[in-house]
C-alpha cells in the first residue's frame, strides 16, 4: 500500500472513531452536559492533534501529547462551564483550544521552524475547519425534510456525529496532499 493511501486511511479511521466516540459520550446520557462537552474537546482537539502530525504518528511521543492535550482541553472546558453560554465564550473557549492544539503540533517536532509550522497548519485548520459545519448543515437539512432524529442512535446518530468529523479529517488529507504537491512543484522549479 503506498504512503498516501496510509495516510488517508490514518485519517479516515481518525475521523471515524472521533465519531463514534463522540456518538458514546452524547447518547449515553450518564453525566452532565459539562462532562460531555469537555469530553468533547478532548476528543477533538488530541485527534486533531495526530491529524496536524500525521508523519509522526508511529511515536509514542505524538499519542502521549495527543492525550495530554486531550486532558487539558477537558480540564479547560470544565473551568469553564460557571461562564455564560453566549456566543462571544463559547467562540472564545473554542478558538483558545484550536490555538492550543496548533502550538502543540508546532511545538512537538521542535522549536526550530515553529512559526513556519505554526503558520502552516493554521492555514490548514483554517481551510479544513468549514468542511464539519457545511457536513452537518447539509445532514440537518436533510434530518429535518426527512423528519428524522439522529439522537435515537443508528445510522442516522452515525452520521450526525461522524460525518464531521470524517469532513475535517478529509479535508485535512485533501489540504496536505494538494500543499505537498505545491511544494514538489515549487522544489522542481527552483531546481532547474
Amino acid at each position: 500500500m503506498s504512503a498516501t493511501l496510509r495516510t488517508l486511511r490514518f485519517y479516515l479511521a481518525m475521523g471515524l472513531t472521533q465519531g463514534l466516540l463522540l456518538m458514546a459520550v452524547w447518547l449515553s446520557n450518564t453525566e452532565s452536559v459539562g462532562v460531555m462537552a469537555a469530553s468533547s474537546a478532548g476528543l477533538l482537539m488530541g485527534g486533531g492533534l495526530l491529524q496536524l502530525l500525521p508523519e509522526r504518528r508511529s511515536h509514542g511521543r505524538t499519542w502521549l501529547a495527543a492525550g495530554g492535550l486531550a486532558l487539558v482541553a477537558a480540564g479547560l472546558v470544565l473551568a469553564c462551564r460557571g461562564l455564560p453560554l453566549t456566543l462571544l465564550v463559547l467562540s472564545s473557549v473554542a478558538a483558545g483550544l484550536v490555538l492550543l492544539t496548533l502550538i502543540s503540533a508546532a511545538v512537538l517536532p521542535g522549536l526550530a521552524h515553529f512559526w513556519r509550522r505554526f503558520l502552516g497548519l493554521g492555514l490548514w485548520v483554517a481551510l479544513a475547519l468549514p468542511l464539519p459545519w457545511l457536513a452537518q448543515a447539509l445532514f440537518k437539512a436533510w434530518t429535518r425534510s426527512h423528519y428524522r432524529d439522529p439522537f435515537k442512535g443508528g445510522w442516522e446518530g452515525l452520521v450526525f456525529f461522524a460525518g464531521p468529523t470524517l469532513a475535517f479529517s478529509l479535508g485535512l488529507f485533501l489540504i496536505g496532499l494538494c500543499g505537498a504537491a505545491v511544494l514538489r512543484r515549487h522544489t522542481m522549479a527552483a531546481s532547474h
